[in-house]
């Protein structure tokens, strides 16, 4: 019982203490507006360690970008990955990235590097349709050749299919 009158107590003052009244309405129009922006563009908070940043943070270590089986487009789930990653090479245009395509092991070495660098050319071209300079961008197939050794199932062999982003290429 005084646990949960504590826990009503400390409640209510947490409450008092956000309450407050705005001077003017222009200044209550510009608090209503700013939370909702900074919502909307990540790392745009001031508050280190706000969900905002915590969600563009989560983005950026993010840095692979998976395919379906002898696929070199990529599902719309990773529209927003590459949004991201664009957003932050926009904002540090002294940045590049290699772009790293794989294959699973099925098929031969040359069909597999050539699906490779069809992967890297199609998350390169998504981000250039970002708005990404093409300087900040290289591209690399390994094929085949990094893929896991003996799969025995498919979804082993679904890791393999993928574009990796590698930052600090020079």
């Amino acid at each position: 019982m005084k646990n949960n009158l504590l826990k009503i107590v400390a409640l209510a003052v947490l409450l008092s203490a956000c309450k407050s009244a705005p001077t003017s309405s222009a200044k209550a129009e510009a608090a209503s507006a700013k939370p909702a922006a900074t919502k909307a563009q990540p790392n745009n908070s001031s508050e280190p360690g706000g969900h905002a940043e915590n969600v563009y943070a989560a983005y950026l270590s993010n840095r692979q970008i998976y395919f379906e089986y002898d696929k070199d487009t990529f599902r719309q789930e990773y529209q927003n990955l590459i949004a991201v990653h664009a957003k932050y090479l926009l904002s540090h245009p002294q940045a590049k990235i290699l772009l790293q395509g794989h294959s699973d092991e099925k098929g031969s070495a040359k069909y597999n590097f050539d699906l490779g660098k069809r992967r890297a050319e199609a998350v390169k071209n998504a981000f250039s349709d970002h708005g990404v300079k093409k300087a900040q961008l290289a591209t690399v197939s390994f094929g085949n050749a990094q893929a896991s050794q003996d799969c025995p199932d498919e979804a082993c062999r679904k890791r393999d299919r993928r574009v990796d982003i590698s930052y600090g290429v020079k």
